[in-house]
C-alpha cells in the first residue's frame, strides 16, 4: 500500500445510553445534545486539518450516522457516498443490553462490569473476539482495497466495533485500545509498512 495512504475512524457522539453508563450494543440510542455537538466538532476538526473523503462507511444504527452526516455537513461534503454497513454496528451485549455497568458488575460479577469485556461473551451476545472476526474481511477486503485504489476512506462506527477494526489493521494486542473517545478522528498511516500507525486528531 501507499505510504500516503491513510484512513479517519470516528465513533459516534455522546449517546443517551453512554451518558446513563448503560451497555448500548444493537440498541438504536439518539445522539444527546452534546452528541451532536461532538458529531460537528469532529466535523470542523477534520476541515481544519485539510481532510476529505470519497466514501464514508457507517454502521445500520442511528447514531453512528446522525455523526457521519452532522461531521459532513461541517466538512462541507453532506453529499459523500455513504454506505451503511450492518458489519460495522456495535457488538451485541445479548442479556446486557440496556444494563447499566454497575448493575452487569453486581450480577455477574466485577469482571462484567466495563464495557470491552475482553475474552466474555455475555447470553445471546457476542465476545470481542467475535466482533474482531465480524469485521476482519470489512478491513482487509473493503477498506483496504478502497485505501489501495486510491480513495479517502472515513469509518463511522462504535467503540467496540473500533477496537475490533484496531486490532485487525494492526495486528494487535487484546487491550491496545482500550478507551475509545467519543467524537475523536484516529487516524491510520501506513508508512511503508504493513501494519499503520494510529494517532488521535486533536484540536
Amino acid at each position: 500500500m501507499d505510504s500516503e495512504r491513510s484512513l479517519v475512524v470516528l465513533r459516534h457522539g455522546q449517546s443517551i445510553w453512554n451518558v446513563q453508563q448503560r451497555f448500548t450494543g444493537s440498541t438504536n440510542v439518539p445522539l444527546t445534545e452534546l452528541g451532536r455537538q461532538e458529531a460537528r466538532r469532529a466535523g470542523r476538526l477534520l476541515r481544519d486539518h485539510s481532510y476529505g473523503f470519497d466514501v464514508v462507511y457507517t454502521s445500520a444504527l442511528e447514531r453512528a450516522q446522525h455523526t457521519a452526516e452532522l461531521a459532513l455537513q461541517e466538512l462541507g461534503t453532506p453529499d459523500v457516498e455513504t454506505i451503511i454497513r450492518p458489519v460495522l454496528n456495535e457488538r451485541c451485549f445479548g442479556i446486557m443490553e440496556g444494563m447499566k455497568f454497575t448493575e452487569a458488575a453486581q450480577q455477574y460479577g466485577p469482571e462484567w462490569g466495563q464495557p470491552w469485556l475482553w475474552g466474555l461473551r455475555p447470553e445471546g451476545g457476542e465476545s470481542l473476539e467475535d466482533l474482531v472476526e465480524r469485521v476482519r474481511s470489512f478491513c482487509e477486503d473493503e477498506v483496504i482495497e478502497a485505501l489501495g485504489e486510491g480513495q479517502r476512506v472515513l469509518v463511522v462506527a462504535h467503540g467496540n466495533t473500533i477496537r475490533a477494526i484496531d486490532y485487525v489493521l494492526g495486528g494487535g494486542s487484546a487491550q491496545a485500545l482500550e478507551r475509545v473517545p467519543t467524537a475523536t478522528p484516529l487516524i491510520y498511516t501506513w508508512n511503508g509498512s504493513r501494519r499503520p500507525v494510529r494517532t488521535a486528531l486533536a484540536p
